[in-house]
């Protein structure tokens, strides 16, 4: 029978390897005792990770969702300010300007033509607001003011007016240069985009779309109505009793446009509302992956506790069965 010998230099080695084997497992052991989770996660599933991965993949994809929806919300909820302060100084511009009539002084005709000038100016600076400088309602073109100042839309109107201080042409003038789509505020006054409005994927089967823009209908009826009265103001050969006309009709526009403005900010309301529910449905959605993922990383105590104590007894034993092999010569045999 033929024997095969091992030469020290392989024994060693062997036993070298195995002391690192043993050393390694219980290391692995200690620290998923420890941390609570596999140290292995490939050893723990036997090589079947696809599962985990998955879950670690769609976790990543719900993360990205759940950034956007949060952009989106903040978005929308500023674009919900932004038209709140237009609405509240088309409500005070309102209140003042139905108080004008026949019976109103010269000064108090006047002082209201005054204040309803920085009223317009007022919308056109909220309307053209940027944060983070992004504009917020230009549409995709957020490096872009949507608006004009109030300045050169006020010049322009007065250049199309031209002498003209009739009311009745004022009014229709202005009316037109807000209504023209080849003309006045279309290419003047408004700046932004004019193409689809933006949509954001907050969930992988649900979009938000943010539709408010400064050209939309609503609020450049706001706008029309507002820079009428700031009008009232600046033409030149303007009688009391024009002015009077043209606050008049402009304070009625303005009551008028609250419908309107409100149905935007209704809009953005109804965004705001499916974001926060994409919101609550992606955590959802996270709080079950997480809990799978946790599962399937998860070490058990009590195995782990037993495997470690085996590891331990077992690296004992090594290190004495190492010590009394090292102890062996034939000095000692003889």
């Amino acid at each position: 029978m033929t024997v095969v010998s091992v030469g020290d230099m392989a024994r060693q080695f062997t036993s070298l390897r195995d002391g690192t084997a043993i050393k390694t497992e219980l290391f692995e052991l200690a620290e998923s005792l420890s941390s609570g989770k596999v140290a292995d996660l490939t050893k723990s599933l036997n090589g079947e990770t696809v599962r985990f991965s998955g879950v670690q993949y769609s976790l990543t994809q719900l993360d990205g969702y759940l950034q956007v929806a949060s952009e989106t919300e903040q978005t929308l909820g500023n674009i919900q300010i932004i038209l709140g302060r237009v609405d509240n100084t088309r409500v005070a511009t309102t209140e003042r300007l139905l108080l004008v009539n026949e019976s109103s002084t010269t000064a108090q005709v006047d002082e209201a033509a005054r204040a309803s000038q920085s009223s317009f100016q007022e919308m056109v600076t909220a309307l053209n607001t940027k944060v983070a400088d992004r504009a917020l309602l230009s549409g995709s073109s957020v490096d872009t003011a949507p608006l004009a100042t109030a300045d050169v839309m006020l010049a322009d109107l007065q250049t199309a007016i031209g002498g003209a201080t009739d009311p009745a042409t004022i009014i229709a003038t202005v009316e037109t240069w807000f209504n023209d789509p080849a003309g006045g505020f279309a290419t003047i006054g408004y700046q932004g985009d004019t193409g689809a409005p933006l949509t954001r994927r907050v969930t992988e089967d649900q979009s938000i779309t943010i539709d408010a823009r400064a050209d939309d209908p609503a609020i450049r009826q706001v706008l029309q109505a507002a820079a009428l009265a700031a009008l009232a103001d600046s033409l030149p050969g303007l009688d009391r009793a024009a002015k009077v006309d043209l606050l008049t009709d402009a304070g009625a526009q303005l009551f008028g446009s609250a419908t309107g403005l409100v149905g935007v900010q209704a809009r953005i309301g109804f965004a705001e509302d499916g974001v926060a529910r994409a919101q609550t449905e992606t955590g959802a959605q996270q709080t079950t992956l997480r809990q799978v993922a946790n599962d399937l990383s998860l070490a058990d105590p009590f195995e782990t506790a037993s495997r470690l104590q085996a590891q331990q007894t077992q690296l004992e034993t090594f290190f004495s069965l190492t010590a009394r092999l090292s102890q062996l010569s034939l000095l000692r045999y003889i």
